[in-house]
């Protein structure tokens, strides 16, 4: 196939983006723009029962959050092309002429059976223990004086059909196991198998990039596709998406949601376009972090896996503060403006102090609010907490002391190390003994950046507040 590349997202506006559509479709952006080809958005809105209002929205704010923007199709305003217009139930008469089409040539037939007589005989095949496949030899005898609301069914021809998979080889189906299954529905619609193919096929789509939930229909789309003369395309199933214990399909529990939830918990786009890139391909290097434009460049089916990838939570969590880490300062406090309280930007070069030290240990932009409170406000501190390594007696002691030691300590990292191993030296204890009750009355918390950094941008007014306060209850 020496055509120019072209891949397409088609989603269903029928709920919301989750995680498995969007791999979908940053694997269809990567193959197009890393072959200098173009990337088409398409809805596939005519299954009109489970439309769900504010889908397409939703689908275009994620694609466009990710920075998955398509050459042609369907957007805020829609991209030109020369294939438009690109929703399927405004492209009904395309439908209804390939289908009349194949009528015409006796591939296709109208079916007057019943709802109740078709549930009968696949209740009969179900008693029988057998599987249901309906063949144009079950439609009734009689045939109606007009097709007038009646459904187009497509004739399975005898034999079976061979179809090739990018990703997995060739596949064989015998088409006995084919039901008649129907291309146009009694209202004029399209079923997806039948739509699916006109589609690709009129929008020149070189490519066909989906989940592997479709390699069940697709030699029904081969079939169709060799029964219109079309060209077919190329065929790449991406693998199965596991929840991370590796054993089942991912599922909302474990993170198949709304995407644009991942964007209010505090991941950054870059990461989350990068560890989507990861779910079932790879370069073959030990590389983990890439750009986008890294993934255009390095992107081929030829490294797309077969088998099913893990939704990994802790390794996006690395991922997306490593990418945390490569923002500067200004960036970082610009972007955790959603998710810190406004008042602390009233002193934005002490909220930078505070930033900077807990930088490393942001893994979403979310956890910055806890990370980053105990700066802002007085914590409350546990006495069971404060007194896991001595009495409260002697606690409060070694308080006292170090009050009065800072007292007459410069504010610098050397001499506050210093001055309070002098200190522990003096009391006769252990360094972790009273740097552990420091930690606790400055934080209230065992998990924290290291004491002098925490004192240092506390202050040495706050930070002797804050260990008077415990010393005299």
């Amino acid at each position: 196939m020496n055509k120019s590349v072209r891949t397409r997202f088609a989603p269903s506006p029928t709920g919301m983006l989750h995680v498995g559509g969007v791999r979908t479709a940053l694997f269809a952006y990567l193959y197009a723009k890393s072959h200098d080809g173009t990337f088409v958005l398409r809805l596939e809105d005519t299954d009109r029962e489970r439309f769900v209002e504010g889908g397409v929205e939703q689908i275009i704010k994620s694609l466009d959050w990710l920075g998955i923007h398509p050459d042609e199709g369907v957007w805020y305003e829609e991209k030109q092309g020369n294939h438009g217009p690109y929703i399927q139930s405004k492209r009904l008469p395309h439908y209804k002429k390939y289908a009349e089409e194949l009528v015409s040539k006796g591939l296709a037939y109208y079916s007057s059976i019943t709802p109740e007589s078709f549930a009968g005989l696949r209740e009969e095949a179900i008693q029988a223990k057998r599987p249901f496949v309906y063949k144009y030899s079950m439609e009734p005898k009689e045939k109606p004086n007009s097709t007038e609301g009646l459904p187009i069914r497509l004739k399975i021809p005898y034999g079976e059909t061979e179809w090739h998979d990018e990703v997995r080889g060739i596949s064989k189906t015998p088409n006995n196991l084919l039901d008649d299954f129907v291309i146009l529905k009694a209202d004029g619609f399209p079923t997806y198998n039948f739509a699916n193919v006109i589609d690709d096929h009129l929008m020149e789509i070189t490519h066909v990039i989906r989940g592997d939930e479709f390699i069940s229909t697709t030699a029904k789309h081969a079939l169709l596709y060799d029964l219109l003369e079309f060209e077919r395309p190329s065929w790449v199933h991406l693998p199965v998406i596991l929840g991370p214990d590796g054993k089942k399909k991912m599922s909302k529990r474990d993170g198949d949601v709304d995407v644009l939830e991942f964007e209010k918990k505090g991941y950054l786009k870059q990461a989350m376009v990068n560890f989507l890139a990861l779910l079932g391909w790879n370069d073959g290097s030990e590389q983990e972090i890439f750009s986008l434009e890294e993934l255009i460049d390095k992107f081929s089916i030829e490294r797309v896996q077969k088998s099913p990838a893990v939704f990994d939570i802790a390794r996006l969590d690395w991922m997306n503060g490593e990418y945390i880490r490569k923002l500067s300062i200004s960036e970082l406090l610009d972007m955790l403006k959603p998710f810190i309280p406004s008042e602390w930007y009233s002193d934005r070069e002490y909220l930078q102090k505070v930033v900077m030290l807990d930088r490393e240990r942001l893994k979403t932009l979310a956890d910055a609010r806890y990370l980053m409170e105990i700066f802002f406000e007085t914590p409350n501190v546990d006495i069971k907490l404060l007194t896991q390594k001595d009495s409260i007696e002697n606690i409060k002691v070694w308080l006292q002391k170090t009050i009065d030691s800072l007292e007459e300590t410069e504010f610098t990292h050397d001499t506050l190390e210093k001055t309070l191993r002098q200190l522990v030296t003096e009391l006769d204890i252990k360094t972790g003994q009273l740097f552990y009750a420091l930690r606790i009355a400055l934080t209230g918390r065992t998990e924290a950046p290291g004491l002098f950094d925490i004192m240092l941008v506390l202050g040495k007014e706050e930070t002797v507040r804050r260990l008077n306060r415990e010393a005299l209850q």
